[in-house]
């Protein structure tokens, strides 16, 4: 069985929450201990855990327009349940992502829903996930179709600790390849965090895979909303650029503050900043200074060039950033290997190899 992230998504080669074959009534699951119980429990009887509703979407064993057959629930989130279903004609598991019934009315619900898939349709490429379908069910629910993804999300790994850095070079530059296609697209992801990335390493190398694309938009609409009206506050707060916590017009900047968020927290194991809330990190994100990742990790001997290529990413005002996730992605990628902290895969040196640097932190950044 797959474990659970904290916003209870998980990719995995086996079904996250199997159904007892005989339940046809409504199911709860506590997520700690992954048990099921009757309808009736508010509780877990073991470990006293809120349960979740899993069995209440009627969908397994279900046959969606007569080309997918609904084996298992693989998923469940704030925004809908994602079953993995078996492709009749083709063959294959697919992930079949269907709106929470309650959420079948809702405007809003609905508008990210199609968000998802306008996104997915135009944004073919390799380290985005696939769309293969979208309709409406039997019983009148959307439903998008996609790859069912074999591997684990990054933030599991992160939790771990810090990941190497050779390994962190190669997972960013697979990502900024996913969000350059997408910013050449019009996109702007808007929710970039571990959570939305999955990393596939069975064949021994990491294949990275871009999610969600439920709260992107497009330049069109910045341009509009900068005329027109303010953008909605949208995003995963710990991962918010501060321009976006600010509700203000957006553009593919605020995707390069996001993962240099991302990076830094790759390469530490730990966030810029501590927060007890959304809020707070909300606040701390428009008003304080992110610190250099030596200051937050100096026993990992980061060299000052990777720590000034992450520290632009993260200023305040998006013109000072990077123009460009390529323009990061090449600066990142000379520090590293210029520095001999990292390289890249296929680099004739070992890109496993760490070698403590001396830990020199640039005065002009420290001012800043």
């Amino acid at each position: 069985m797959g474990k659970l992230n904290k916003d209870h998504k998980i990719f995995t080669n086996s079904c996250a929450f199997p159904l007892p074959l005989n339940s046809v009534n409504p199911m709860k699951l506590c997520l700690r201990c992954n048990n099921y119980f009757d309808d009736e429990n508010t509780v877990c009887p073991n470990d006293r855990a809120p349960l979740e509703y899993v069995g209440k979407e009627p969908l397994i064993g279900a046959l969606i327009n007569n080309r997918y057959a609904v084996d298992c629930v693989a998923g469940k989130g704030a925004s809908g349940i994602v079953y993995k279903a078996t492709r009749l004609v083709m063959g294959g598991f697919v992930a079949v992502k269907v709106l929470h019934t309650y959420q079948g009315a809702d405007s809003k619900s609905l508008e990210k829903f199609s968000r998802e898939i306008t996104a997915l349709e135009r944004l073919r490429h390799p380290n985005i996930v696939s769309f293969f379908d979208s309709g409406i069910t039997d019983d009148g629910q959307p439903f998008l179709v996609m790859d069912f993804l074999e591997g684990t999300a990054l933030t599991t790994i992160i939790q771990k600790g810090p990941i190497n850095p050779g390994r962190v070079l190669n997972i960013t530059l697979e990502i900024c390849k996913a969000l350059q296609f997408a910013h050449d697209q019009g996109f702007v992801h808007r929710d970039m965090k571990p959570d939305n990335i999955v990393l596939d390493h069975s064949s021994g190398k990491d294949m990275v895979k871009l999610l969600d694309f439920g709260i992107s938009y497009t330049i069109f609409e910045n341009r509009m909303n900068a005329i027109s009206r303010p953008t909605t506050v949208a995003g995963s707060p710990a991962y918010m650029s501060p321009e976006q916590c600010r509700g203000l017009p957006l553009d593919h900047r605020t995707d390069i503050y996001s993962l240099a968020l991302v990076v830094f927290e790759m390469f530490t194991g730990r966030k810029p900043f501590r927060a007890n809330s959304n809020k707070e990190f909300m606040v701390k994100t428009v008003n304080e200074k992110v610190p250099l990742m030596a200051t937050v990790r100096p026993d990992l001997g980061i060299p000052e060039p990777v720590d000034l290529v992450i520290a632009r990413a993260l200023q305040k005002n998006p013109k000072d950033r990077h123009s460009s996730i390529n323009l990061f992605a090449s600066e990142l990628t000379k520090s590293c290997e210029g520095s001999g902290f990292a390289f890249t895969s296929g680099n004739e040196q070992d890109p496993d190899r760490l070698q403590n640097q001396p830990n020199r932190v640039s005065e002009r950044m420290r001012g800043q």
